[in-house]
């Protein structure tokens, strides 16, 4: 079709890397003895067969929504509906068709434009399915230019390559749905306003991007992947604080689950701990609450 695909080795994708810390999964609350065992069985999982690869392949070329670069302008969901200024419904697809054709010189169907937009959300969604072993081919195409659709609020960037990039964050950064509220900053311990912590960063930066946080952390299995992403997320909300209860419920108790769950996950044996936790969520206990977390008296 249009994608530039080249030659890969699945086997040998993620390679070199290591931590500065003797012992990089203790760094972050994972117990050795069941994380080096999980990595073992993790990195079969990365070797994929050679259909796998080519179903792989496949939906990286079925993240290209239209010919050329990507116009890093919003390619709008076909099922939207807008208002006009004179309050008249009216379909975000007319709108950002005619922004499409003029771009490109070309007519749009509509159907066919939700087809082909619809065929993009769909595989990047068979893609996550996928997990780790789609990682490499993911890493592989992170500069394609060709135009897909946006895949994060907020991030004009929709290149198949910023597709590929969401996609592997997404999975990493696997945030429970109870966890945080709409909008760029929230209150802290200070009473002050803050960047969230995933508008302001993400864990992968300080390695220099996430090919080289793969790279660096090619030994942890999928789920301990994740726990390092959630860890990092979690000690910056710990940071901000805050201000009551409630949003230590809603900013840093989720996060703090989420990471038991995932390390339940990968054969930890922490079910006495989440149970505690969930409980602690479902009542509200607020004696639970660490004082650091909150305003001091």
């Amino acid at each position: 079709m249009r994608m530039r695909i080249s030659a890969w080795t699945v086997a040998g994708a993620l390679v070199c890397g290591c931590s500065q810390v003797s012992d990089p999964q203790a760094a972050f609350g994972i117990d050795p003895a069941t994380a080096r065992p999980a990595a073992a069985a993790a990195a079969k999982d990365k070797v994929v067969t050679k259909e796998q690869e080519a179903e792989i392949r496949a939906l990286v070329e079925q993240l290209v929504f239209a010919d050329g670069e990507a116009q890093n302008r919003p390619v709008i969901n076909p099922g939207i509906i807008v208002h006009d200024a004179k309050g008249k419904a009216r379909g975000q697809l007319a709108q950002n068709r005619d922004q499409v054709a003029q771009n490109r010189g070309q007519a749009h169907d509509p159907e066919e434009y939700r087809e082909r937009f619809e065929r993009c959300a769909a595989a990047f969604t068979k893609l996550s399915a996928l997990k780790s072993a789609a990682f490499p081919i993911l890493v592989e195409h992170l500069s394609d230019k060709w135009q897909s659709i946006n895949f994060r609020n907020h991030h004009l960037g929709n290149s198949v390559g910023n597709a590929c990039y969401w996609n592997i964050y997404y999975q990493l950064q696997d945030k429970p749905d109870n966890y945080s509220e709409y909008g760029y900053s929230r209150v802290g311990r200070d009473g002050k306003p803050h960047p969230k912590p995933y508008w302001a960063g993400t864990p992968f930066d300080a390695a220099g991007g996430v090919k080289e946080w793969l790279e660096q952390n090619k030994n942890l299995s999928y789920p301990h992947m994740q726990v390092k992403c959630l860890t990092w997320l979690l000690d910056k909300e710990k940071a901000i604080g805050a201000p009551d209860a409630e949003s230590y419920f809603l900013n840093i108790l989720p996060l703090e689950i989420r990471i038991l769950e995932r390390r339940q996950d990968a054969g930890e044996n922490v079910a006495e701990e989440l149970d505690k936790l969930r409980t602690v969520l479902k009542n509200k206990d607020v004696q639970h609450i660490p004082a650091e977390l909150l305003p001091g008296k």
